[in-house]
């Protein structure tokens, strides 16, 4: 049932200050409250508070009753009264009839009135009461806290932590962190030394998928503590990485430089630095792993990938440069090109045509015709301008 109508109460108080001549201004002076509250009121917008429903009766030569209207149910009726305890002793109210009641009362009242509710059901969830907390007082969110943490909600502490202590939140950590269970869903409630006292606690339990949940919360050097140990087993920093500082990063990545370990360089190389990105490139490139070169490629600059394809191009020939392609400049593109042309002709160049200009290649198309006819072309064909070809055809031979 609705313990009240906005809209309907609204037009009531819209009326009755109307009936008395008087200004939502002059109304608003009479309660001590801002204009912009009645006119809020007026169009439905918010309640008044229960306190303000006597007062504003009394100004307005009305019940309380007559106020509200029939359409507001009687847990209402008695708040505005301050008879809503001696109402909910002999009628049975709803969670959801509280909730809507619940914003209209002072915490001492709301207190009141959810004791009572308790009082009815017995077994209210966290779940049912997550709309009554932000009208409770500190000490009874703390207490219920600690009530829900030791009930099969525990897990699931995130409604209540919002509205609790300090100290009841460390202590709710503590209990998870001992039961090796995730603190992610309270982790942004605690104080960042309570947070990084989870941190060296999942490290000390090896607990690694918990660190990127809260890492946002913890402080940057208790996660370069974390980082540093994930390395030194040889573990991946990636869910951890943008936690960290650059500064960091960098020097951990050269822990992996050393130890060969491309996979998880790759995983990380969005947070590198150029210098530390390029030291990972000429270090493959010297050792010929151009395959490995293509993870990093779209984060390298352009004149260093421009640099490490025509490397690999003049020690391991075109097919390994295919995969630099997308990320040359048009200037490397027709320089390589060029050069293959001039061992082989056109056969080679079927896979990185379509990274060459039209121009740049319909002359290479002109010069194979003029040497090798029409199949010295057929490996690039698709790529090249059709009516360009019919016309040289045209001109060469018919």
């Amino acid at each position: 049932m609705n313990q009240f109508n906005m809209d309907q109460i609204g037009r009531k108080i819209s009326n009755l200050r109307r009936e008395q001549n008087m200004t939502q201004m002059e109304l608003a002076d009479k309660l001590g409250i801002s204009f912009q509250a009645v006119s809020n009121w007026e169009r439905g917008n918010t309640m008044p508070d229960i306190s303000k429903l006597p007062e504003l009766a009394e100004i307005f030569h009305v019940t309380t009753d007559e106020l509200l209207g029939e359409a507001s149910g009687g847990l209402v009726r008695s708040a505005a009264k301050g008879e809503m305890e001696q109402y909910m002793e002999v009628n049975s109210v709803t969670v959801e009839e509280f909730v809507q009641v619940a914003s209209l009362l002072s915490t001492v009242q709301a207190e009141a009135g959810f004791e009572k509710l308790t009082e009815q059901k017995t077994q209210l969830k966290l779940s049912d009461i997550e709309d009554i907390l932000p009208f409770l007082g500190s000490d009874m969110v703390d207490e219920l806290a600690l009530k829900y943490m030791d009930s099969p909600e525990g897990d699931d502490l995130e409604d209540i932590a919002r509205y609790a202590s300090g100290p009841v939140l460390k202590q709710i950590a503590e209990k998870l962190l001992a039961e090796g269970k995730n603190i992610e869903d309270i982790a942004r409630y605690l104080s960042t030394e309570d947070v990084d006292r989870a941190v060296l606690s999942y490290m000390e339990t090896a607990n690694w998928g918990y660190l990127e949940d809260i890492a946002r919360y913890a402080s940057g050097s208790v996660m370069e503590q974390a980082a540093e140990k994930l390395v030194a087993e040889g573990k991946n920093i990636e869910d951890i990485a943008r936690f960290l500082s650059g500064e960091c990063v960098n020097r951990l990545a050269r822990s992996y430089i050393e130890a060969a370990n491309w996979g998880h360089l790759e995983d990380i190389a969005r947070f590198l630095s150029s210098d530390v990105l390029e030291e990972i490139a000429d270090r493959l490139a010297g050792t010929g792993q151009y395959g490995k070169l293509e993870d990093f490629l779209r984060f390298l600059a352009p004149e260093t990938v421009d640099r490490l394809a025509r490397k690999a191009y003049e020690e391991k020939g075109l097919g390994t440069v295919e995969d630099f392609m997308k990320f040359l400049s048009q200037e490397t593109r027709q320089e390589i090109a060029r050069k293959e042309y001039g061992k082989n002709g056109l056969r080679n160049m079927e896979d990185i045509a379509r990274f060459l200009d039209k121009e740049f290649l319909t002359g290479l198309a002109k010069e194979t015709l003029e040497k090798e006819g029409i199949k010295g072309i057929s490996p690039i064909a698709r790529y090249l301008d059709q009516e360009m070809l019919i016309q040289f055809v045209r001109e060469k031979y018919l």
